[in-house]
C-alpha cells in the first residue's frame, strides 16, 4: 500500500479514537486497506506497519500476541498516525497493556480528555462531558420532584453519596447548556426538557464506558454505605455453555427494558427517590480459542 493512502485511511477514514481497544482498530484498520485492495494480506499489513513481512499482525488483532508499547510505537510511525490520533493510539495501547488498575484508570482519563479534543461536534463534546460524572443523570431526575429548587444546596441534600456545591453547580450549568434543562426564573425551579439521554457515534463508546465505570462505583460504595434495608445486591457465580450464556446476556436485557418500560422518564406522580439498578452478566473465563 502506498504511503500516502496508508496515511490517509490512519488518520482520516479509521481514526484510534473512535475504539477503545487498539484490536478492533487494526481490525477495522484492516478492512479498510484490503477494501481499496482485494489481494491484499496480513503479511502485507505487517510489513506496512513496520513489523516484517510475516503474520503478526493476524496475531495482534486475534489476540494470540500482546502489543507492547515499543512495537507499537514502530506501527505509528509506518503507518503515519500524527498528533492526538497518534497520542490517542500510543495511550489505548498502553491502557491495554497495563494490570495495574491505578495506573489504567490514569491512562484512560488521559485516553477520555484526548477524546474530548478530538470531537468537533460542540454538542457531542458537551454529552461526553454529560457521561463524565454519575451526579449529571441523578441532576436532571431530581428536576422531576416536586419543590425542586434553583439553589444548589437543595440538590446536595438529596444526593448521595455527597457531592459539593460547586460540583452541582457546574453540573447544573451543563445541563442547561446542552440544552437537556433551563432554568425557570419566575417558578423558581429547573425544567427538565429531555426525558432519555443518548449520544452521538462519534463519543458513544468512550463515554458510555466511562458512565458504566462509575456507576459500579457507586453499586460498590452502596454495599458498605447504603443499610440492608434500603438496598438490594445479589450476584451468582455460574457455570454455562455459550449458547446458556447469550440466554442470559438476553435474560437481562429483556429485564432491564421492563424495568425502564414500567419506569418511564417523566412519571405521572411526584417522584420521592431516585435509584440505581444495576445489572452485570460478564465472562470470568476465557472462551476456548478466544482473544485474550
Amino acid at each position: 500500500m502506498d504511503k500516502a493512502t496508508l496515511k490517509k485511511i490512519c488518520n482520516e477514514i479509521v481514526k484510534p479514537s473512535e475504539y477503545l481497544d487498539y484490536r478492533e482498530y487494526l481490525e477495522r484498520l484492516y478492512r479498510a486497506l484490503k477494501e481499496q485492495k482485494a489481494e491484499y494480506t496480513y503479511f502485507d499489513f505487517s510489513e506496512d506497519a513496520g513489523l516484517g513481512h510475516n503474520n503478526l499482525m493476524n496475531a495482534l488483532i486475534r489476540g494470540r500476541r500482546p502489543l507492547t508499547p515499543k512495537t507499537s510505537k514502530k506501527m505509528i510511525a509506518s503507518l503515519g498516525l500524527v498528533g492526538r490520533e497518534r497520542q490517542y493510539f500510543e495511550a489505548m495501547v498502553e491502557h491495554t497493556y497495563l494490570r495495574d488498575p491505578v495506573a489504567r484508570e490514569s491512562v484512560f482519563r488521559k485516553m477520555l480528555a484526548l477524546k474530548g479534543t478530538l470531537v468537533v461536534n460542540e454538542l457531542d463534546r458537551w454529552q461526553l462531558e454529560f457521561f463524565s460524572h454519575w451526579s449529571h443523570a441523578i441532576l436532571l431526575e431530581l428536576m422531576h420532584f416536586s419543590g425542586c429548587s434553583l439553589e444548589p444546596e437543595w440538590f446536595q441534600e438529596r444526593i448521595r453519596p455527597k457531592i459539593t456545591v460547586d460540583e452541582i453547580r457546574n453540573g447544573l450549568d451543563l445541563l442547561c447548556r446542552i440544552g437537556y434543562a433551563e432554568r425557570n426564573e419566575t417558578e423558581g425551579c429547573y425544567i427538565p426538557l429531555q426525558a432519555e439521554v443518548a449520544t452521538g457515534p462519534e463519543i458513544a463508546s468512550v463515554s458510555l464506558v466511562r458512565y458504566h465505570q462509575t456507576l459500579l462505583q457507586l453499586a460498590q460504595a452502596a454495599v458498605v454505605d447504603c443499610p440492608p434495608e434500603e438496598r438490594d445486591i445479589n450476584s451468582l457465580v455460574l457455570t454455562v455453555t455459550q449458547d446458556q450464556f447469550q440466554e442470559l446476556k438476553n435474560l437481562v436485557q429483556e429485564f432491564s427494558q421492563k424495568i425502564y418500560d414500567d419506569h418511564p422518564p417523566c412519571p405521572p406522580e411526584p417522584s420521592s427517590r431516585v435509584v440505581q439498578v444495576s445489572m452485570q452478566i460478564f465472562p470470568l473465563t476465557r472462551a476456548p480459542g478466544g482473544k485474550k
